[in-house]
């Protein structure tokens, strides 16, 4: 029992996978695993098969060998790198696999910090991304009362690379998380969501842009290009409610 709680907490360990390259159509699994053994315990070795024609599978060349510990992976990658196996020298590379699995469970960490409101702050969106096309992607789970990409500069037009989304209910503000919050990419980039807190979280939030951006505390006066850009921003939510509407 105990060894199979370690096992089930070892799953979420990054680095204990090898993706192997260039293996012999005819290499067997056993083989894989008994040269790999080499370098430490193996938990499992797969061979990436296809089915021919005739049903008959076939090795596609290429594998994944699952160490019990990422040192062991480390070690195989170092000394069986170009290794030869029924006359083919092997390619070896940690795998992505591996490392994906490991994004997933800090994703699920991600996704614990409780819905306090039917507000979602989209962090990582990309700069050519527009306040229509996030309004797109997040409308079909439901009605939404205002998005907002808060900008950089006056004059420069690009937003600062995140943004809030407002549902009218919380019921669609939490379909629309858990359908978006896993792997959701626009130009290439992931779109990282939490829960919005407070409306004072927010204006924390903008504060902090605002004194990286002029290197001076929010508490002195208001310099003229912030006041500037409240009132554009305010311009602006006004226009896009209207082409929500």
């Amino acid at each position: 029992e105990e060894e199979e709680e370690e096992d089930e907490e070892e799953e979420s360990i990054p680095g204990c996978t090898l993706f192997i390259k260039n293996l012999n159509f005819s290499t067997t699994e056993e083989t894989l695993k008994e040269v790999f053994s080499k370098a430490g315990a193996v938990k499992s070795c797969t061979i990436s098969k296809k089915k021919d024609k005739a049903g008959t599978l076939l090795s596609m060349g290429f594998g994944f060998v699952e160490y019990k510990k990422p040192e062991h992976a480390q070690k195989a990658l170092k000394q069986l790198q170009g290794c030869s196996v029924d006359d083919h020298q092997l390619e070896v590379k940690i795998s992505e696999r591996a490392v994906k699995s490991a994004v997933t469970s800090t994703r699920k960490k991600q996704t614990s910090k409780k819905q306090k409101s039917s507000k979602i702050l989209v962090r990582n969106i990309p700069f050519q991304a527009t306040v229509r096309e996030i309004r797109e992607l997040f409308s079909t789970f439901g009605e939404l009362k205002t998005v907002r990409l808060p900008k950089k500069m006056v004059g420069t037009g690009s937003h600062r690379g995140f943004g809030f989304v407002d549902f009218l209910t919380k019921q669609d503000a939490k379909r629309a998380f858990s359908a978006l919050c896993h792997s959701t990419h626009l130009y290439g980039r992931r779109l990282v969501l939490e829960w919005a807190d407070t409306e004072e979280t927010v204006e924390a939030l903008r504060r902090k842009t605002a004194e990286h951006f002029h290197d001076s505390p929010a508490k002195k006066k208001k310099t003229q290009s912030a006041m500037l850009e409240e009132i554009l921003e305010k311009l602006e939510e006004e226009g896009d409610d209207e082409e929500g509407n």
